[in-house]
């Protein structure tokens, strides 16, 4: 598709050069090498959270140096606990974002190329929330993204790349098409995305915006990679159509998340008052299950936040769920007749198990705050796994 370049429909080339009879293991090597030679960056992580971004980074690229900013005390803790960093903490409104980006730019003139910071943003999404009242910008907590957003049309200093996300609802806000004029006028090209790591093959139902931009010259200098093909969106925030498949595809099951003893501990079961009192609301799910639900901030303590498990995945109890066939999401619920026999069997997700949906590493800790608080961090959080790939594209190709 040739169009004017830079900008969000920069011109991008369908071929790839061949590369002839070359040995594949020499090939490797050879992209090996041209690869590695633009992968040092410097991160800038703005409503940085627990720094799950950063670990979607980490193996991409090397990083020369990361600032994080969030306002949150646990937060902060828990990301300095785990990258020996410490956040700043302010409220990312009151930022002056030239100066965190006025550093390490001496060589830029003499090679003639952009800067290497990778801005990172993963603002408030309750304004954008399906269940939210929609204000949008309206909302007084989208007031400091947007804060951000106008500091991006006038810095002076601006980022090579830039990676946002948030929920689904965001891309038909006023925000998101405030942030698309403001990457526009600095000539940004932009990728839009709405992917659930179901995409990927993990059991998890969290369906997310994601936009990348770059400044690289002629933009993006390779297709969408085919599995994002289908979750790319138009301008108007519509998905494209694609042949791709774009329905969720999950070929893992819960068993490979959940931890062993998990079962075991009564701090984790429902009490039979919730059963009972919920059981139309609750998401049952089992070790062969090839889905879970999204787990929101308050998880554990509300049954309209994410699934729950059946111990030991008594075959009988599986069979008397009941699917909900008038939706595509392959929700079990349990029916009236059948509560008593679920007493003492539901758990909820463990704080590892959370962990391992979200893709964060096994010696990921959350010492520095409490179980509630860690299930609480983790729900405002993302999915690792989707965003490593996402960035994936975005370092590789941008």
């Amino acid at each position: 598709m040739a169009v004017a370049t830079g900008g969000r429909f920069a011109e991008r080339s369908a071929s790839v050069k061949p590369i002839g009879r070359e040995r594949p293991e020499r090939r490797a090597r050879r992209r090996v090498v041209r690869v590695a030679s633009t992968r040092d960056a410097r991160l800038v992580e703005l409503y940085s959270g627990i720094g799950a971004t950063r670990l979607a980074l980490e193996p991409l690229v090397t990083l020369k140096s990361a600032i994080a900013v969030d306002n949150s005390d646990a937060a902060n803790a828990v990301y300095e606990a785990n990258f020996a960093d410490a956040p700043r903490r302010v409220n990312v409104e009151h930022l002056d974002l030239n100066a965190l980006f006025a550093s390490g730019n001496g060589d830029e003139g003499r090679q003639g190329r952009r800067n290497d910071y990778v801005l990172t943003v993963s603002p408030p999404c309750q304004p954008y929330t399906r269940r939210g009242k929609g204000l949008a910008s309206e909302d007084p907590r989208a007031r400091s993204f947007h804060a951000v957003i106008d500091q991006l049309r006038a810095i002076e200093h601006v980022p090579r790349r830039i990676f946002v996300e948030n929920v689904v609802g965001f891309e038909s806000s006023d925000t998101r098409r405030a942030l698309l004029n403001a990457l526009g006028s600095r000539r940004y090209d932009v990728r839009e995305f709405i992917v659930s790591p179901m995409a990927l093959g993990i059991p998890y139902s969290r369906s997310r915006y994601y936009l990348i931009a770059t400044l690289r010259e002629g933009g993006f200098r390779a297709p969408t990679p085919a599995w994002l093909a289908g979750r790319e969106l138009n301008d108007d925030g519509s998905v494209v159509t694609s042949d791709a498949q774009s329905s969720p595809s999950s070929s893992a099951t819960l068993s490979e998340y959940i931890v062993a003893d998990a079962d075991g501990r009564v701090d984790l079961l429902l009490s039979p008052d919730t059963i009972k009192k919920y059981r139309r609301m609750l998401d049952v799910v089992h070790a062969k299950s090839r889905r879970c639900s999204t787990f929101t901030s308050g998880y554990g303590s509300t049954v309209f936040g994410g699934s729950v498990v059946l111990r030991g995945g008594n075959d009988e109890l599986v069979s008397m769920l009941e699917v909900d066939v008038n939706e595509t999401s392959g929700v079990a619920r349990i029916s009236e007749r059948d509560i008593e026999r679920f007493v003492g069997e539901l758990r909820w997700f463990a704080v590892e198990e959370i962990k391992r949906l979200h893709g964060v590493r096994r010696d990921f800790t959350f010492d520095a705050c409490s179980t509630k608080k860690a299930i609480f961090l983790l729900g405002n959080s993302i999915s690792v796994d989707v965003v490593r790939e996402v960035l994936r594209h975005l370092i590789q190709d941008g």
